[in-house]
């Protein structure tokens, strides 16, 4: 993602994100000095596609994140089809699917293979828990390839750890245990949304391992400090939403302990 926004970026050539969403690629243009323009999601918490390529004519990189994170929401493929057919001819697009094994819907692969202005990631460390090896790929066109590896020569996916090829390589071929996964988290987020709803609070819609509450009268880091009081850590909030917390889905037995502590929290 770094290298995508260094590569394709500059005081120029701005980088244009969703609100909420995942950070880096944000932070990483503002240290760069490139500007950012960030959109808010739309009513039904897809990214506004057609706001995003009004935002900057001139935008170096659009960053797509489907599943998005914090709201586990899917921008449909065809809206990112359109960006990619009405964005800045020379911008590229990154499409961020790392929790796509979540969600089971199908994939932007094929954007990469027909589009040499797009490039999809994809990560190890969420549904297969490597985060610390610090595994991911990246479906794009060569020239793309060779553009971003070019600070260090391909050292820093050349000199990978044996192991994490090793636990990468035998992830891939391990279609049930994904399926399994997803069913189990699933179950677990289900669960966990029926009780919420019993509540009367109100949940967001969600495709993935997390899900976002609005707490409305309360603010987040209020309600976060109050779970951690119950020895229950749920996630933090984004200035855009103060009052809107995100919560990943753990085990069954997490997402109870989750459950009991609301019920104390919330009488």
């Amino acid at each position: 993602m770094c290298r995508a926004v260094v590569s394709y970026c500059s005081p120029t050539r701005g980088l244009v994100t969703a609100d909420p969403t995942f950070e880096l690629a944000g932070r990483t243009a503002a240290w760069l000095g490139a500007p950012v323009n960030a959109v808010p999601l739309t009513p039904d918490y897809r990214h506004d596609v057609k706001a995003m390529v009004a935002a900057n004519p001139n935008a170096g990189l659009f960053y797509i994140c489907t599943p998005n994170n914090p709201t586990g929401t899917i921008t449909p493929l065809a809206d990112i089809e359109w960006l990619i057919a009405n964005k800045p001819t020379d911008a590229m697009v990154l499409i961020d699917e790392a929790y796509t094994h979540f969600a089971g819907v199908p994939v932007a692969s094929y954007l990469a293979l027909q589009h040499k202005h797009v490039i999809v990631m994809r990560t190890f460390s969420k549904l297969f828990g490597m985060a610390g090896l610090r595994m991911g790929y990246i479906i794009t066109q060569p020239a793309n390839i060779q553009k971003m590896m070019r600070y260090d020569g391909g050292m820093q996916s050349g000199a990978l750890p044996v192991t994490s090829i090793a636990c990468a390589t035998a992830s891939l071929t391990a279609a049930p245990l994904i399926a399994a996964r997803r069913k189990e988290m699933q179950v677990a987020r289900g669960l966990t949304l029926d009780h919420l709803t019993a509540k009367g609070v109100t949940v967001f819609p969600t495709d993935a391992n997390m899900f976002m509450i609005d707490w409305k009268t309360k603010q987040a880091r209020d309600m976060q400090t109050a779970f951690r009081k119950e020895s229950v850590e749920i996630g933090r909030s984004w200035p855009i939403w103060p009052t809107v917390s995100r919560v990943t889905v753990g085990s069954a037995a997490e997402m109870k302990a989750f459950c009991t502590a609301l019920d104390k929290i919330i009488a």
